[in-house]
């Protein structure tokens, strides 16, 4: 293997590694949020609650883009946005 070769296998991992510890630790954020409005909710604080789950959306939208851009990849994609929002979803029809 080439030292170029090399140097681009090695970035990959680097960036791939760097991602994952990245997502590990943003999206406790985004579930601390929702965790949040469950408690918010149980005192009685529904619009508080409301706008917590919101922003764990808004949150995983940019734990998404910036996960995408440290693989290198444009940080705006359709089916990962989408898929980033699931957890927001699923508070919204568990909580409400």
């Amino acid at each position: 293997m080439t030292a170029t070769k090399e140097a681009v296998a090695l970035d990959r991992v680097r960036r791939r590694v760097t991602a994952l510890g990245f997502l590990a630790v943003a999206m406790h954020g985004v579930f601390g949020l929702i965790g949040v409005s469950y408690v918010l909710l149980d005192q009685g604080r529904r619009s508080d609650a409301t706008a917590l789950t919101l922003m764990s959306g808004v949150v995983a939208l940019i734990v998404c883009a910036a996960t995408r851009a440290i693989l290198g990849t444009r940080p705006f994609s359709i089916l990962w946005s989408v898929l980033s929002l699931v957890p927001t979803v699923a508070a919204f029809i568990w909580l409400f």
